[in-house]
């Protein structure tokens, strides 16, 4: 269920040691539970954030400030306290604090997870695309009454920042998917850099990681029918269905 944990003016406990800043569909669900598994503890992803209340509040903060003008951008300090226990993160929406992230945390490590922009895009569109569009137009994994219309707002927010458009088109989503991945390309340098797809198994990632690869084979989930299965069974419940 739901977390209330507040982040404000609470302090770092563990340091930022790697920013996965892949689009969502790129494999940052999976790159979440490998991480996990390879020590990295929290590693906050999009999911995360949707179930936490007080974070959703800091990231509209954020995106309000950086994208649209509305109060004061986060700094080294403010990132601290909304990441303060994440040794990680993936997916939205800190992908769209990508240049700010790796300015505040210089020592961490840089993942780009990446794919095909044509399957890129199909998945995206079968997905979240579809989710957006959808009669309850959310993607969090719960729901509760009172947090319904906050997470709307957060999610339209954050997809409205990375598009720069409510109305994404085919063209506007691989235009800006490209445009994205060559900014971070041009904010990291090469050693600090993998690019990295998720069906390339451990070894890349731990050699990049200094990590000894795991005996269990790399996780694959939230796939294009998991995500659609659990999209309908959200969708059916809040259409008394």
């Amino acid at each position: 269920m739901y977390r209330y944990i507040e982040r404000r003016n609470k302090p770092r406990t563990v340091p930022m040691q790697v920013l996965v800043l892949g689009f969502p569909r790129t494999g940052t669900s999976s790159m979440r539970i490998a991480l996990e598994k390879l020590g990295y503890n929290e590693t906050n992803h999009g999911f995360t954030v949707s179930e936490s209340p007080l974070e959703m509040e800091m990231w509209t903060e954020a995106i309000n400030a950086k994208f649209f003008g509305k109060g004061k951008p986060y700094g080294r300090a403010e990132w601290d306290q909304l990441l303060g226990h994440c040794m990680a993160v993936t997916d939205m929406p800190h992908l769209l604090f990508a240049e700010e992230l790796i300015a505040a945390y210089p020592e961490a490590k840089v993942v780009l997870t990446t794919r095909n922009v044509d399957r890129w895009w199909k998945s995206y569109k079968d997905t979240i695309g579809g989710a957006l569009a959808s009669p309850v137009g959310d993607i969090p994994a719960r729901f509760e009454a009172n947090t319904v219309d906050m997470v709307r707002e957060f999610t339209r927010l954050a997809y409205n920042a990375m598009f720069g458009t409510d109305n994404v088109t085919e063209e506007v989503a691989k235009k800006r998917y490209i445009e994205y991945y060559d900014e971070v390309q041009s904010l990291v340098p090469k050693e600090r850099l993998l690019e990295y797809r998720v069906g390339e198994g451990w070894e890349s990632l731990c050699r990049f990681l200094e990590k000894n690869v795991p005996v269990e084979p790399f996780p694959h989930v939230n796939d294009t029918q998991a995500f659609q299965d659990l999209i309908k069974k959200i969708t059916d419940y809040h259409m008394g269905n």
